[in-house]
């Protein structure tokens, strides 16, 4: 049996908006968003295999494997998503446009894997191998400019979800994947530049974990937005702008004039 994406319904109506979280995180990672985003669109979110809420997937654990899950589950609901992704969700956005353009009404990428010059490998072979709160802070904080965002709490939820069953070993696989996603992706990637999907990319100024291929970007011609004093983590980091962003993006890319800009 294999195992399904169940999209959360969040609220709110308006064009549909689906949230992908990034690598070891959940649909949590949204929080400062949904709210604002609420008022704009039908927002959607959900957890990938063998994260939150999610097991591994009963077959090999791939971007391509999770995006076949989110096709089916977008392909159910006869509707088209913008997709926002961060990171790892970037990635699979960009897998998921690339196959199935019918879906999707947008692409608004967050620091998207296979966009960057290379994701850390220190950091990616680092995560599954996380056994206590000390070593998760000491990685964690790489993630962002401000340390303080990331807490004992945090770390601690980390620690407990690589410890459940097959968790470690799907979160290797996916490094594993991540490692060589500038290569995986190139065609997608190529093939999402010369579609007519609308798209957005935001990305930290100062992101070590996945830093900004500039080139790449320019080759996509695709609306660039880079944030000062970011990380890895825009849409938490700089919520209040990455929100604003977002909420302007739906207005002019889908031609939706009830979507309300949010304060910047």
């Amino acid at each position: 049996m294999t195992t399904e994406i169940r999209l959360l319904r969040l609220g709110g109506s308006g064009p549909n908006l689906l949230l992908i979280h990034g690598f070891g995180a959940d649909r949590s990672t949204w929080l400062t968003n949904q709210q604002v985003l609420l008022e704009s669109c039908s927002l959607f979110a959900c957890d990938l295999p063998a994260h939150g809420s999610q097991p591994p997937l009963a077959v090999e654990m791939t971007i391509s494997t999770i995006a076949d899950r989110l096709i089916g589950q977008l392909e159910a609901r006869g509707e088209r998503f913008l997709l926002v992704g961060h990171s790892l969700g970037g990635a699979v956005a960009i897998e998921l446009a690339a196959r199935r353009p019918d879906l999707v009404s947008g692409l608004a990428l967050v620091a998207p894997a296979g966009l960057g010059t290379r994701i850390d490998r220190d950091f990616l072979l680092g995560f599954p191998a996380l056994l206590d709160i000390e070593s998760a802070l000491a990685l964690l904080r790489r993630l962002v400019t401000r340390p303080r965002l990331i807490t004992p709490h945090l770390a601690q939820r980390v620690i407990e979800h690589l410890n459940r069953s097959g968790v470690r070993s799907a979160m290797q696989a996916l490094a594993d994947q991540l490692l060589e996603v500038e290569t995986s992706l190139k065609h997608q990637i190529a093939t999402l530049a010369r579609s007519d999907i609308p798209r957005l990319v935001i990305w930290g100024e100062d992101d070590q974990i996945n830093p900004i291929d500039r080139s790449k970007l320019a080759k996509l011609t695709t609306q660039m937005i880079t944030l000062p004093n970011t990380a890895h983590l825009p849409h938490i980091e700089g919520s209040k702008a990455v929100n604003g962003y977002l909420i302007d993006f739906m207005k002019t890319s889908l031609h939706d004039p009830n979507c309300q800009s949010a304060t910047m």
